[in-house]
């Protein structure tokens, strides 16, 4: 039943309930303050998505996975829904290698990466041409721009290089992002947020137009239409530039919104009885390979993504940027093909020994947007996320790719999105 304008006046209105949104509203819930959560599609959770078998006998990630434990915001909501933390099975013994050369990985790759973000200047330049700067190892090159391409799921030649100072000033943990997993599905943290916002969730609402009037704003959807007080856009920037938006803050965000290109990534995950990749001959030694870097093609890596004390195993391979647009137009049996033949060239076939698989494809999602998020490009505005992350006139956006800490990762939705939700109830 539609409800009549009158019904439609808020406090706040999110729009979005991804992580970002859903933590906002729990804070806003909290507080007792008058509020809506508006989102496009028929689920909340964005990029969190559990696929799980009818007989329950496991499930599969599709989008966000792993934490460490300095994310200490998700990790509480985790223990908070009933889950624990539970280890990736990956050690400081772990080895990671290349493809198709199967040359370990040794400490260069950190160092480069060092000297890479030491050597970027003030004036702007594409990311692949520091690489020409910096590195002149040209099979290190390739598996620099290759870790990248899937790291930042976008191609080096279109991102600004100062992504680099940004990823590291804004990562402020020492341990890789992989250590860690819940122990069960993250739909069920999806729930728990869910249960506590007490039915304020209005689904298949997508956003078309947000107008600023002098009561505050109005925000247009395919059905309806909603006012209120202040709005938090808890959106992917790119996503959030499709929208149309009032001359004032057209004027205030549009440069900001449109220095962001999208992400794009192929998630796959194989199920195996055995381990095989923990006795792995390289250079006459047998090794736990933990992780792959792929150099040709390049945009490639794989993951031993296996939970300490769980009966199964798995390897879940990450492919990113122009390979996986090019590869999301193939279809599914196609696609699963593809990679299965990709990880087959380096672990021959034991590779097809598999007992169950799942792939996920986010590229050019209307309401997730692609990838692990979007970056800004090269001449994009390098504070285009302060402009995003501040208020104006009761109007923010929130989303990980905002987040002063941890950009792009579960932890950095929540932080973004209780960031957002404070400097509103700070304002109204």
């Amino acid at each position: 039943m539609q409800q009549t304008k009158a019904q439609n006046m808020y406090d706040v209105v999110i729009v979005g309930a991804g992580l970002a949104g859903m933590v906002a509203a729990k804070m806003l819930n909290e507080k007792n303050i008058n509020y809506k959560v508006i989102e496009a599609s028929h689920r909340s959770g964005g990029k969190v998505i559990t696929a799980e078998r009818k007989d329950h006998s496991r499930f599969f990630e599709l989008g966000a996975q792993f934490v460490n434990e300095d994310m200490t915001e998700i990790v509480s909501f985790i223990e908070s829904a009933g889950m624990e933390l539970q280890e990736t099975d990956v050690n400081e013994k772990s080895m990671d290698i290349t493809a198709p050369t199967r040359k370990a990985l040794g400490k260069c790759v950190t160092d480069v990466q060092h000297e890479m973000i030491k050597a970027t200047g003030e004036q702007d330049e594409r990311l692949s041409d520091l690489y020409e700067r910096v590195i002149t190892d040209e099979e290190l090159k390739k598996v620099i721009s290759s870790i990248h391409a899937e790291l930042l799921n976008i191609e080096p030649s279109r991102l600004s290089a100062k992504v680099l100072t940004d990823m590291h000033e804004r990562y402020p943990s020492e341990k890789s992002d992989l250590t860690h997993q819940a122990s069960g599905p993250l739909s069920h943290l999806i729930s728990f947020l869910e249960k506590n916002l007490d039915g304020k969730i209005v689904y298949n609402e997508p956003l078309r137009q947000v107008n600023e009037t002098k009561e505050g704003y109005t925000l247009i959807t395919d059905n309806d239409q909603y006012r209120a007080n202040a709005v938090i856009m808890a959106l992917p920037p790119a996503v959030a530039s499709h929208f149309s938006y009032s001359s004032n803050l057209e004027q205030y965000y549009r440069q900001a919104l449109n220095s962001y290109t999208d992400g794009a990534i192929i998630k796959t995950t194989w199920v195996f009885q055995n381990a095989f990749w923990h006795y792995y001959a390289i250079d006459g030694e047998t090794k736990h390979v933990g992780g792959i870097v792929f150099t040709d093609p390049q945009g490639i890596t794989v993951a031993d993504s296996s939970k300490i004390g769980d009966a199964e195993v798995r390897l879940t391979m990450f492919i990113g940027a122009g390979l996986a647009r090019n590869l999301a137009k193939e279809d599914e049996i196609q696609r699963k093909e593809i990679a299965t033949e990709l990880l087959e060239k380096v672990f021959g076939e034991q590779a097809r020994t598999y007992v169950d698989m799942e792939q996920s494809v986010w590229v050019d999602h209307p309401y997730c947007g692609g990838g692990y998020g979007a970056s800004v490009h090269y001449r994009g505005v390098d504070t285009a996320a302060d402009v995003l992350r501040e208020p104006y006139n009761l109007f923010v956006f929130a989303s990980s790719e905002l987040a002063e800490s941890f950009p792009s990762f579960m932890e950095g939705a929540v932080r973004s999105g209780q960031y957002a939700a404070k400097q509103i109830l700070k304002r109204i």
